[in-house]
């Protein structure tokens, strides 16, 4: 549904995307995620044939942009992060008057404005003036006009900025049931709001893609910990310590914590994938008993910072 190859946004000096590649399959929540000033909306901005890219080639729905920018927005449903409407309409009435906007004939407006109503559940409120609707509700009537025409692609920027909690989790079920029957490319910088959502994630920052995979994928890359407390008499500590040491020295780049909890109780962690048979065998060998020991699987949000950080040591290594 979109395939981007090195594209390139440039205003004036500063570069806010840079020789970004994306590819989003037919069918799949897509989520670009990145601290704010990344490049996400650059990026959106692009594929809704807002922006043209610099460098680089765009496809969007089987059309190359900017060139078939018309014949791409047509199978193309937009929300921006501050959704467009007019507080003095009614919410049925908007929907009708942003399908004449988009140019569709009556028989679409009407058709795909009521599915759009029951999509987002809206329909108890289709009279309603818009500016008496909650904010969560508001949204619902911004995606709703995105649903106009049925398109094949939804993207959505920062779609659930300013939403509650409550609205927050009514969204995302939303977007996973209007995910059933269409592609979705959405942006946030909030983490658990892409991993509620998104079947593959982007991770961005300064412009540049950092990872790209399905979120399993992204978990697994990123190293977990392993953890343990023991109960162990004094003078068998040393042996126990050594032991961890080397199981710690065989992961490259990990460094093992040790810790006195209390008298006769030593803690440890280290990064680093699963190790907790090993550290087993070694507690029994030492003559120790295990009171805690496990490893602690990544979430998105350590691959996210991770990334980051690698990102900002790399810079500052280039430095002067």
């Amino acid at each position: 549904m979109i395939q981007a190859t090195g594209i390139t946004k440039r205003y004036g000096r500063f570069t806010a995307v840079q020789g970004l590649d994306l590819e989003v399959p037919d069918g799949v929540v897509c989520g670009l995620l990145g601290p704010n000033g990344a490049g996400k909306t650059t990026t959106i901005r692009m594929v809704t044939g807002m922006l043209p890219p610099d460098e680089g080639t765009l496809r969007v729905a089987g059309h190359p942009m900017p060139a078939g920018r018309r014949r791409a927005l047509a199978r193309l449903g937009y929300l921006p992060e501050s959704a467009p409407s007019y507080p003095e309409m009614r919410v049925a009435e908007y929907l009708r008057f942003r399908g004449r906007i988009l140019g569709l004939d009556r028989g679409t407006i009407r058709r795909t404005s009521d599915a759009a109503l029951d999509a987002c559940d809206l329909a108890g409120v289709a009279g309603r003036l818009v500016g008496q609707l909650s904010k969560g509700f508001r949204q619902r009537v911004g995606l709703a006009a995105a649903l106009l025409g049925d398109p094949a692609l939804l993207v959505l920027d920062e779609p659930t900025v300013g939403l509650d909690p409550r609205q927050l989790r009514d969204f995302r079920r939303l977007v996973r049931r209007l995910a059933e029957e269409r592609t979705i490319l959405l942006s946030s910088h909030i983490m658990q709001e892409i991993e509620a959502v998104a079947d593959r994630v982007v991770i961005m920052h300064r412009g540049r893609k950092l990872a790209d995979g399905t979120i399993d994928e992204l978990r697994r890359a990123a190293p977990g910990r392993n953890i343990g407390r023991v109960s162990i008499e004094v003078d068998r500590r040393p042996a126990l310590e050594s032991a961890l040491r080397a199981i710690a020295s065989q992961i490259d780049g990990a460094e093992i914590d040790l810790a006195t909890v209390s008298q006769g109780d030593l803690r440890f962690e280290f990064a680093g994938p699963d190790r907790s048979r090993e550290c087993g065998r070694a507690i029994h060998e030492s003559g120790g008993v295990a009171v805690e020991l496990g490893h602690e699987s990544p979430g998105l949000e350590s691959r996210f910072l991770e990334l980051l950080d690698h990102e900002r040591g790399s810079q500052e290594g280039a430095g002067p």
